[in-house]
């Protein structure tokens, strides 16, 4: 399994609203950033718009067929640069509505609506979601004659539809199609100029992103830093420096930090017993398992098992 895809294993996509709001003459909408983990897409199906965003210093002008995702949800979608704002924070799929109903009937239109905006938005939970968030850009302008805002298009097209009009298999169409949007939007992310740093920036880096695809690929195999550097065509200091540089840490603790993420997850499987997450994970002792794991996860197994997982340290 590539590394985008092994971490994305540990998120889950939570609290999905979908959503179109028309409108009409001068129009400007405020959303709030205070939830952390959210993540919104716009597109632009009718009229162009300005965007402004917190940490970014210019406007953005929104062409018609234009996406844009946010990553840190504060934001100010006007019709001119100066136009004044309403607020707009819905928290659940009832208030989403009623929500866009209001905003509506804020910016009234005599006959066509001069924009319309469709837009999804949704929660990111995971062990992975804190640290992956802190790395993400505030924003990123998908072009509308881009492959990247196709897809996007596309993709929420399939979920408002799905939505709107419950069939059989519903819920696992939208968790599914839920799935792809965050992979979609990671990928952007990944690929996004100013995000070349960190985690993500290693991804896209040609040696340390073959070291990260070792790492992922193989959790049962106890590789030493030397076995992967050489797999890489590094030598050992080379690889051990530029991967701290790229990455935050020693191969040695993120590949114990993902092991330990890994077993967590299984954990909370109940039918699986510490030894047999320790086995699977290749560690010859459970006893080692614990210590390892109580270390990264700041409390044992057992007790993680039991409780919150927000009651441990992550």
């Amino acid at each position: 399994m590539d590394p985008l895809s092994d971490v994305c294993s540990f998120l889950e996509v939570k609290n999905l609203m979908t959503g179109q709001v028309r409108l009409g003459g001068s129009w400007a909408i405020r959303t709030d950033g205070q939830l952390r983990r959210h993540v919104i897409l716009t597109v632009a199906s009718k009229g162009s718009s300005w965007l402004s965003v917190d940490g970014v210093d210019a406007p953005i002008r929104i062409q018609e067929g234009d996406c844009y995702v946010l990553t840190h949800p504060s934001q100010w979608l006007r019709s001119e640069p100066e136009s004044k704002s309403i607020q707009f924070m819905p928290f659940s799929t009832k208030d989403n509505d009623r929500s866009l109903k209001s905003l509506e009937s804020a910016f009234p239109f005599s006959n066509e609506p001069t924009n319309i905006i469709d837009g999804a938005r949704f929660f990111v939970d995971g062990l992975s979601a804190d640290p992956l968030f802190d790395l993400l850009p505030p924003v990123i302008h998908v072009q509308a004659d881009s492959t990247e805002a196709t897809v996007l298009r596309s993709v929420l097209s399939i979920l408002t539809y799905e939505a709107k009009k419950p069939r059989v298999g519903n819920q696992l169409m939208i968790d599914s199609l839920a799935r792809i949007l965050l992979v979609e939007v990671l990928r952007l992310c990944v690929a996004y100029e100013d995000s070349q740093k960190g985690w993500l920036g290693a991804l896209v880096d040609t040696k340390i992103g073959a070291a990260l695809a070792v790492m992922h690929r193989d959790v049962t195999r106890r590789v030493t830093v030397d076995h992967i550097a050489t797999a890489v065509g590094m030598s050992r200091s080379s690889f051990a420096l530029r991967f701290k540089m790229l990455v935050g840490q020693s191969p040695l603790d993120y590949r114990l930090q993902l092991n330990m993420r890994r077993a967590a997850q299984l954990l909370l499987n109940n039918s699986k017993t510490v030894s047999s997450v320790a086995y699977e994970l290749g560690y010859e002792s459970e006893r080692s398992f614990r210590k390892a794991f109580k270390r990264v996860m700041g409390c044992p197994p057992t007790s993680y098992r039991k409780t919150d997982t927000e009651l441990c340290q992550r």
